[in-house]
């Protein structure tokens, strides 16, 4: 089944699940056919739940204004493709590679209001920030949430916010929260700046607590804690509050990076 969205002429948005039928694969062409010879620039959203496949019947020529869709890809503009299945997500990078010039972003089925957002160009970025700083009530003693996937441009921000309290022997104490955490992009971590933050915590950390860790990294954590002169613990999302009582301090406030 597919279902259009409201959206105004310059944003296809569509829901699908279970089965596609031809008919409904040929009115979303037709829809996309017509914005994309009427507008500048025609955006997409597809949100995907359930998906089940679509009908053979007329497949080639649906593929083929398929093709001439994409020889016509300076005239698409942002496309979020929205779904919890693994396979999807993929696929849709992997196009999104062989695609130069077009513009895609995945999103998990959470993460839709986000994706229509950006899809709609009423938010900038795709993904909000992944990365928040928390003060305390202790000037020694800093925390940070980690959210989602931390791209290079925050990597780069965090790197230099640390660095420059790292030359004031600064903070003595971490806390790290983590939550629905995705990994990084890799483009960050061969940035000297970033390697001269993990060397200057080392140095002048003496507490560093990681609340609600994934269970691998709570596991690595107790594996390497005896190996560093930083005394590191784990804890739970649920025990947050007793990670703040062994640091000495309080949350006071939170606020972004800016990346």
């Amino acid at each position: 089944m597919l279902n259009f969205l409201p959206s105004d002429d310059t944003v296809i948005a569509v829901q699908v699940s279970g089965h596609v039928s031809h008919k409904e694969m040929n009115a979303l062409m037709e829809k996309l056919e017509y914005a994309v010879e009427n507008n500048d620039e025609t955006h997409f959203y597809c949100e995907i739940a359930d998906y089940e496949g679509f009908e053979t019947d007329g497949f080639t020529l649906i593929m083929s204004r398929g093709w001439q869709l994409v020889g016509k890809r300076e005239k698409l503009g942002r496309i979020a493709v929205v779904t919890d299945t693994s396979w999807l997500r993929w696929a849709a990078r992997i196009e999104s590679a062989l695609l130069p010039g077009i513009s895609y972003e995945t999103f998990t089925m959470d993460e839709r209001d986000q994706a229509l957002a950006w899809a709609k160009g009423e938010t900038e970025l795709p993904h909000r920030a992944a990365f928040s700083i928390i003060e305390t009530n202790n000037p020694d003693v800093l925390g940070f949430e980690l959210s989602g996937k931390i791209s290079a441009a925050e990597m780069d921000a965090l790197s230099e916010h640390f660095n420059e309290m790292l030359e004031n022997d600064q903070p003595k104490r971490l806390l790290g929260r983590f939550k629905n955490y995705a990994g990084f992009s890799p483009a960050g971590i061969v940035d000297e700046d970033f390697w001269a933050m993990k060397r200057g915590m080392i140095r002048t950390l003496n507490r560093y607590a990681v609340v609600g860790a994934p269970p691998w990294m709570a596991t690595m954590i107790e594996a390497l804690d005896p190996l560093f002169r930083v005394e590191i613990r784990a804890f739970d999302a649920d025990k947050e509050a007793e990670a703040w009582e062994w640091l000495e301090a309080e949350p006071a406030a939170e606020h972004g990076l800016a990346a």
